[in-house]
């Protein structure tokens, strides 16, 4: 199921001749900037630094629609009552004349009464600024607040009506900072590979009214992965990963998710993240605590490891243990259960989704605790030749 891309980077002919240009981010975001260090928390008590502030700037469009160059996309996946990914983006990774003004949304929602909606809605992707931000393809809407508190979706497919109200329950951010720079990825500066996770854990309700008039109740866990670039996908990456795990625990959610970028020299970047949420005592979706625990780029070894086994189809991540927790790490032990969605670029560069189910073993309360994982693998290979 997994493809043998994971672990072999194909080589990269350069069609595309890049011209230089500046980055210009949206007023007041976070990209960029020379930022703090990484965030070691591992007992959960230290008041978390300004890694995981929010930003509602953050996620508006970095690359302006009218640019002649760059691509960008906003990954909206959920687990709940059904499994599903709507991806929004402008231009294209792969084809370099593809113009940012070509926005499209790409749908996939599974087994909706035995059917799996998968479609891909295009148009011109606008935006709007202010209290209320919001992205728009047609009559096709994602808003979100100022205080990044609510990420809310409108969405008009194959007779579908989807309507999504999604509160953020984690209140931070994920900012990747590969050579301590706020929303990095790569190793180059120019063109650089940026990302961002807006909503780490999202909690999600609403309706979806099928043609035929049924309106059935949605409900679920979400995330929102935002990742751009002002050029065709660097050519010096090959290959990139990411991973999403929510675990459900006795008194604790824990939140995992990771990225890898894979560069033609044979360089791999790493950041991840993980958080944990206290529930109120006989609540499942209620809390009275949200630490980041994690949040490191390029770690050392000891701190964070992700290794993937394309044989046996797991993903197994761990992060450091410490005193405060008598030394008992958190590890999340993945499997891909199957694949939710597959999108192939213009200029020939594939996107996968996979489903993963798994354990979480992590200190709560001077034990070890276990729990059951659901998430997603997001992996993109970069065609043969750019």
């Amino acid at each position: 199921m997994l493809s043998r891309w994971l672990f072999t980077a194909p080589a990269l002919a350069a069609t595309c001749a890049y011209l230089p240009s500046v980055q210009a981010f949206q007023p007041g975001a976070d990209y960029g900037l020379y930022k703090t260090d990484d965030l070691y928390n591992c007992s959960g008590t230290v008041p978390t630094s300004n890694v995981t502030v929010p930003n509602s700037a953050d996620t508006l469009p970095q690359i302006q629609p009218l640019s002649r160059f760059g691509w960008e996309k906003w990954d909206f996946w959920m687990h709940g009552t059904f499994s599903m990914v709507l991806r929004w983006s402008q231009g294209d990774e792969s084809q370099c004349d593809a113009s940012p003004s070509e926005g499209k949304i790409d749908v996939v929602i599974l087994d909706v009464n035995g059917t799996d909606i998968r479609t891909t809605l295009s148009g011109p992707l606008n935006y709007t600024d202010g209290y209320v931000k919001k992205l728009s393809i047609g009559d096709n809407t994602l808003q979100w607040d100022d205080s990044t508190e609510w990420y809310n979706m409108t969405l008009y497919a194959e007779g579908y009506t989807m309507v999504l109200d999604t509160y953020s329950a984690m209140l931070d951010t994920f900012h990747p900072n590969v050579a301590g720079y706020n929303g990095r990825l790569s190793s180059v500066q120019n063109p650089s590979l940026y990302g961002s996770v807006p909503m780490t854990r999202g909690q999600s309700a609403g309706y979806l009214l099928t043609p035929d008039k049924q309106n059935i109740t949605l409900d679920g866990l979400t995330v929102l992965k935002h990742t751009f670039s002002n050029w065709t996908l660097p050519q010096y990456v090959a290959k990139y990963d990411s991973v999403v795990a929510w675990g459900y625990s006795t008194g604790f959610l824990d939140s995992y998710i990771s990225y890898q970028i894979h560069e033609t020299d044979g360089t791999v970047h790493q950041a991840a993240y993980l958080a944990r949420a206290i529930l109120v005592n006989g609540s499942r979706n209620l809390f009275q605590y949200t630490p980041a625990i994690y949040t490191v780029s390029d770690a050392a070894a000891d701190t964070y490891q992700l290794a993937i086994n394309p044989v046996t189809q797991t993903l197994n991540a761990s992060f450091a243990g410490c005193a405060e927790c008598n030394d008992i790490p958190y590890a999340f032990n993945l499997t891909v259960v199957g694949t939710l969605g597959e999108f192939t670029d213009l200029g020939g560069g594939n996107t996968t989704y996979y489903l993963l189910n798994g354990t979480t073993i992590a200190p709560y309360e001077g034990v070890a605790s276990s729990g059951i994982v659901y998430g997603s693998f997001e992996v993109y290979e970069a065609p043969s030749s750019q």
